[in-house]
């Protein structure tokens, strides 16, 4: 795996919006309308500027699999972002609901400086190769370096396997009240 750049943000698309394009918790986020699909791509591309800003936007060699990430304590959104994000993802109503979403998910979230992974992604056509794990283990191995966890959640549980199955331990779950669905809430810790 590589650090993205400004200029992989097409391919870091490209490879996320696909197979998440059903997920739950990003529909959620995502206005439901004629325009839900391109919307699901801009709110990669969001994504995607803030996770290069704290570089922590990642790509293999083959751009066949995407790792992007936050951290905790890390830079955030800017005015523009947010503007952004009302206009081309989630549209004035929803962004209500979505700052009270991200409240409920706060009160769960731990305090500390840690490394929030927002998506992992591999190419539909390059699905069970191993590809996924091998970014897992690239992003554990580079937390590691720098001493910290990885918190991450879920709205699939098809993850939960895969996500145990690499080491990482379900913590928490819980159907927020903004929610119809359940969230699993993992942590891979280095120490």
């Amino acid at each position: 795996m590589n650090k993205a750049t400004q200029k992989d943000i097409p391919e870091l698309i490209r490879i996320l919006a696909d197979p998440f394009s059903d997920n739950l918790s990003v529909n959620q986020c995502v206005k439901q309308d004629r325009n839900r699909l391109k919307r699901i791509e801009n709110q990669l591309r969001y994504i995607c500027k803030i996770s290069l800003r704290n570089e922590l936007a990642f790509i293999n060699n083959q751009k066949s699999s995407a790792i992007l990430c936050n951290f905790s304590k890390g830079k955030k959104a800017n005015l523009f972002d947010e503007i952004y994000y009302i206009l081309k993802v989630s549209g004035l109503k929803l962004a209500f609901k979505l700052l009270k979403r991200e409240q409920l998910l706060k009160a769960i979230l731990p305090k500390i400086n840690y490394c929030h992974l927002w998506f992992i992604g591999v190419e539909k056509d390059k699905q069970g190769q191993g590809l996924g794990s091998e970014s897992i283990e690239f992003i554990k191995n580079y937390c590691q370096e720098i001493n910290l966890p990885i918190y991450l959640e879920t709205s699939n549980p098809e993850n939960i396997k895969f996500y145990e199955k690499n080491g990482f331990t379900l913590y928490h779950k819980e159907q927020l009240s903004t929610d119809s669905f359940v969230l699993y809430f993992f942590l891979w810790n280095p120490y």
